[in-house]
Formats: structure tokens, C-alpha cells, sequence
């Protein structure tokens, strides 16, 4: 039989004989969450010293959960496994502690700020709003769909949007660039900078990607029309496109 996968999962505040039973559970459930692959993944103890929680991984599972693993903090991640990866450090910082997980003797894999993220008092904030970008992601079997935008300056944003919508979208997908239309949850982040938490979409139109000079041109050959009056045709279009 092949050897098991051990990853460390340290975190520093604790020790095995004042870490309670209780907390531990709730670290291990949001692991359990980064690990996947749930029926190949097993706690074996908690080592000496600083509390280690010791995680074994079948070998023929370990690929699956070395990929999944890396997706962690990435635009790429799974809503579960971002949430996951959320509540650890939030536990981390209530308990004035900080942690990392590795393979057993290796490197490190992720590291965890928690007691040292810079506190800010979280805020959460629903708007109307629009976004602009490309759909690079339609997925999913419920009633609810998730759809992945990215902006122009690579900025991804999650966001959820009814089946027929989402069908809607679809002949979009790596294509024209829209616009969408909805309810955005916005939260601060510990940086005190803004991030959309996610986007709730209403509807969307596609954005007119012809040339700012193209689209002059055709106005002005519309008849009675007075761009061909105007000392400054593009910079008037800007203004009308919000630009």
C-alpha cells in the first residue's frame, strides 16, 4: 500500500493542551472544505509543541487536492473554498494567531495572516450598479447560475444571474464585451479598499466595440445630422458614451 500524504497545518497561538476540542473541530471543518476529495482525506492527531493538526491525504487523491489547493486565492477558487479560506483567518485573528500548511517536512504551501491582517471594521454595502467586461465563465445546475466577468483591467468579478439570463449570455462567452445591469454586495476589506463580494444580474446588453473613428464616420453620413458641424466630433462621442 502506498505511503498517506501528510500535510502540517500549524497554527501558532495554540498547543495541543489549550487548544479546545470544540475550536479544532471548526478548523478541521474549513479544511476539510480546502481539501476536498472528503472520503480520501483524514486527521491523524495534533503533534507537540505548537498546536500541528496532522491531515492525511491517500496518494492516489493527492493530485486532485494539490490542484485544488492552488486555486486557493486565486480568482479561480471555488465560492466554497474562498469562503473557507475567509473564515480561517477570521478564526485565526479572534484567537491572536497566525498559521501556514505544508506537506510534512517541506515547504510551505499557504500561509494564513490572520492576528496579523490590518484590522479595519468590516462594512457591507448593497448598490444598483453596472459592470463592463468579458464573460469568461457560465456554470452551474441551479435555479441561480454563476457567472464569471473579467474586467478590462483583469479584474474578475463573481456574479449570479437566473438560467435564462445565463442562456442569454452564453453566445458571449470569450467574445464581445457587455455590460450588466444589477445589485452588487460590495465589502470592505482589511486594506480598507473595496471589492466586490458578488454581482447579482438583472440584464445585459453588448457593448459596441467599433472603432471610436468608425463610429463618427457613420454618424456623419447619416442625413441631417450635425456632426459634421461639430470642431470636435470625439471628444463629443466620449461625453455621450461616458468615456
Amino acid at each position: 500500500m502506498d505511503k498517506l500524504i501528510i500535510y502540517d497545518f500549524r497554527i501558532d497561538a495554540w498547543t495541543p493542551e489549550t487548544l479546545p476540542m470544540s475550536r479544532l473541530a471548526e478548523y478541521l471543518a474549513r479544511l476539510s472544505t480546502l481539501f476536498g476529495s472528503k472520503e480520501h482525506v483524514h486527521f491523524m492527531k495534533v503533534r507537540k509543541g505548537s498546536a500541528v493538526p496532522e491531515i492525511a491525504v491517500d496518494p492516489t487523491a493527492n493530485p486532485k487536492v494539490v490542484a485544488r489547493l492552488k486555486l486557493v486565492g486565486t480568482p479561480d477558487a471555488p465560492e466554497e473554498v474562498s469562503r473557507a479560506q475567509q473564515d480561517i483567518n477570521h478564526m485565526l485573528r479572534d484567537d491572536g494567531a497566525t498559521a501556514y500548511l505544508r506537506i510534512k517536512g517541506g515547504a510551505k504551501i499557504l500561509e494564513f495572516s490572520g492576528a496579523k491582517t490590518p484590522l479595519a471594521e468590516e462594512v457591507v454595502l448593497f448598490e444598483q450598479g453596472e459592470l463592463e467586461g468579458m464573460v469568461i465563465r457560465i456554470g452551474g445546475k441551479d435555479e441561480t447560475v454563476p457567472v464569471m466577468l473579467e474586467g478590462e483591467d483583469g479584474t474578475y468579478y463573481r456574479c449570479n444571474t437566473k438560467r435564462e439570463t445565463a442562456k442569454q449570455l452564453a453566445p458571449y462567452l470569450f467574445g464581445q464585451r457587455v455590460r450588466i445591469h444589477g445589485r452588487g454586495k460590495w465589502r470592505r476589506t482589511q486594506e480598507r479598499a473595496w471589492e466586490l463580494d458578488n454581482f447579482d444580474i438583472k440584464s445585459f446588453e453588448p457593448l459596441d466595440e467599433a472603432p471610436l473613428v468608425d463610429v463618427i464616420e457613420t454618424l456623419r453620413r447619416i442625413e441631417g445630422s450635425e456632426w459634421n458641424e461639430m470642431d470636435n466630433p470625439q471628444e463629443e462621442l466620449k461625453k455621450l458614451r461616458g468615456d
